[in-house]
């Protein structure tokens, strides 16, 4: 090849853009539970305390991670298809909530949540699952594996939405004591003052995580996969600690997330 032909050959670009979202998005994560493990153990958490420590250790992983190599940037948007993953499951569930009418919605006798207490603790990990599903879109190595990871997270999104709205559930939360105090009971009165009681069948929340979490099977780290089961089965836990979810719902999510990761991963393997 000439010179002249070299001079104006296309230039592949590189991006470090999954890369740094990562990076904040398992900080976030990671801090989460270490705030609900600590508060488990008997501390309570200042909200600003703990925003400030989670602030500062993003904004660290941040920096080390731009010292990483980069990625093609075809693999480097990615990241904002995850981004926007989310926003479509958000303004599906708030539609959904809205055409139905919780007097309306059908609620459960669940002898199993019944006995179990009320642990806003559990709140940080239950939120986290809102980070912890644009993971996969941050790691996946290959194209046509973040294609068929995004074909199965449309098909939750929309199979739960068509659910929510044709068989509408309900879950009356108990109110969380006055004297409950930490970060914890701090982040689960804002859900309650913002999350419909509706919606609950299945629970989107706990099947984006196990989906997430299958996902990062092809990814090319095992440690990053046996995190992602970990962190999936905290989130479906913290869904009942937290009463947010029936068990009922938990495990429909956990199944529908099966069959969606069955359907799109089979004989897929990383090159």
């Amino acid at each position: 090849m000439s010179a002249a032909t070299r001079s104006t050959a296309p230039q592949a670009t590189a991006s470090h853009a999954r890369t740094v979202v990562l990076a904040a998005l398992l900080a976030v994560v990671a801090c989460g539970q270490v705030w609900t493990l600590v508060e488990l153990a008997g501390a309570r958490l200042l909200p600003a305390v703990a925003l400030g420590i989670e602030g500062t250790v993003v904004v660290a992983a941040v920096l080390a991670a731009m010292r990483r190599r980069p990625e093609s940037t075809e693999l480097g948007r990615w990241w904002a298809i995850g981004v926007a993953v989310f926003l479509v499951w958000a303004a599906f569930y708030f539609a959904a909530a809205r055409v139905t009418e919780p007097m309306h919605a059908r609620t459960f006798d669940d002898a199993i949540l019944e006995r179990l207490p009320l642990l806003p603790e559990f709140a940080p990990i239950y939120l986290g699952v809102h980070v912890f599903g644009v993971v996969p879109f941050c790691v996946l190595p290959e194209t046509r594996l973040l294609r068929r990871h995004l074909l199965g997270a449309v098909l939750i999104v929309v199979l739960s939405a068509i659910a929510w709205t044709a068989l509408p559930v309900r879950l009356d939360r108990p109110p969380i004591p006055a004297d409950a105090t930490g970060f914890g009971a701090w982040l689960l009165r804002g859900v309650h003052a913002f999350d419909p009681t509706t919606n609950c069948f299945p629970s989107a929340h706990c099947a984006i995580a196990v989906y997430a979490a299958a996902g990062l099977r092809l990814a090319r780290s095992r440690a990053l996969f046996a995190w992602g089961i970990v962190t999936a089965v905290l989130i479906c836990i913290s869904t009942v600690m937290t009463r947010q979810h029936y068990v009922a719902d938990v495990a429909s999510g956990a199944v529908l997330a099966a069959l969606c990761a069955y359907g799109t991963q089979r004989g897929a393997r990383v090159r």
